[in-house]
């Protein structure tokens, strides 16, 4: 009942943006470019959405994930009546298949995970762009790694297994959360480090191509004032020893995703300056049984964050 007299009074963009499960600002920037916005008025003359503008809003969404380009979605949806949309139709297999969320997460960042989902599925860059800079913005980098972006790449990774599509959903989320990570914390944002250390080294493993976590944790690192240098992609181990010396590192991290590339006696063999170097090491790829002694293993990026801080 009272769900439904706040729709006859009219909804804030907040409230449409939870039932859509997208962020506010996508619907100021669908009713900028598109016009698809609200159409009524409160007592003090704020914008507010009428059940006719929230089906339209609906509407548009499942012409979205339908394939249809925003622009056209919103089109078709501003010409067609203002009743509500029949059901979806055929669109579980569309699905991303996230986990349940996991216990003390609230309301507002299980909203984050869905709209990043949706707007993912839809292709719609600038809504995915929109969600990811607001993740890290309200959340920090290295809990919105790891509640908010993380369950979307595995979910969609998952899709990808069982069906042996949505690679280009992959590598476009993919590409937006690189954009958003990088402009969200450049390196020039750190000095050097107050201790005369050299920075921390991040690298993926020998013939590992999946960087976006190491990129992750690179702009993590900076947004904590730490130091670091990122080597990037399949860095061979004496290029990664060479780098070791020659930055005068402290720190070392190393990514693996897969058990390809999780071959782990090579990282007892990096050079062993004085303080000794303190290796850490995550992703899916390594079998902790197997690291060599002293090795740490991060199993989230706030452990990895805590590791390398603490080193």
């Amino acid at each position: 009942m009272g769900e439904r007299a706040e729709e006859e009074a009219g909804l804030g963009a907040d409230a449409v943006a939870g039932r859509l499960g997208v962020t506010a600002s996508t619907l100021h920037t669908w009713d900028r470019r598109y016009g698809i916005g609200p159409t009524g008025r409160d007592p003090a003359g704020h914008n507010r959405y009428t059940s006719g503008d929230l089906a339209r809003l609906r509407r548009m969404q499942q012409l979205i994930l339908d394939g249809t380009p925003p622009a056209e979605a919103a089109e078709a949806a501003l010409d067609a009546p203002s009743s509500e949309p029949p059901a979806p139709r055929g669109h579980e297999a569309d699905d991303i298949p996230l986990d349940a969320p996991a216990a003390g997460r609230d309301a507002a960042r299980a909203t984050q995970v869905d709209g990043l989902a949706r707007a993912a599925l839809a292709m719609d860059e600038l809504a995915m762009t929109d969600a990811v800079r607001s993740a890290l913005r309200q959340e920090g980098i290295a809990a919105a790694w790891d509640q908010v972006l993380v369950p979307v790449l595995v979910g969609i990774g998952r899709k990808h297994a069982a069906t042996g599509s949505y690679v280009e959903v992959e590598h476009l989320l993919s590409a937006v959360v690189s954009r958003c990570l990088v402009t969200a914390s450049p390196p020039e944002a750190v000095g050097p480090d107050r201790r005369g250390r050299g920075p921390v080294l991040l690298a993926c493993a020998p013939d590992e191509q999946h960087s976006l976590p190491i990129l992750a944790l690179a702009a993590a690192l900076t947004e904590a004032g730490v130091p670091r240098l990122m080597l990037g992609t399949r860095v061979p181990v004496p290029a990664l020893s060479a780098a070791i010396r020659r930055a005068g590192a402290h720190t070392v991290f190393v990514w693996s995703q897969t058990a390809e590339t999780g071959e782990a006696s090579w990282l007892a063999d990096l050079p062993a300056p004085r303080p000794p170097l303190r290796v850490v090491v995550g992703g899916p790829g390594w079998d902790p049984e197997r690291l060599p002694p002293g090795t740490s293993f991060a199993t989230s990026m706030s452990e990895a964050l805590d590791a390398l801080q603490g080193a």
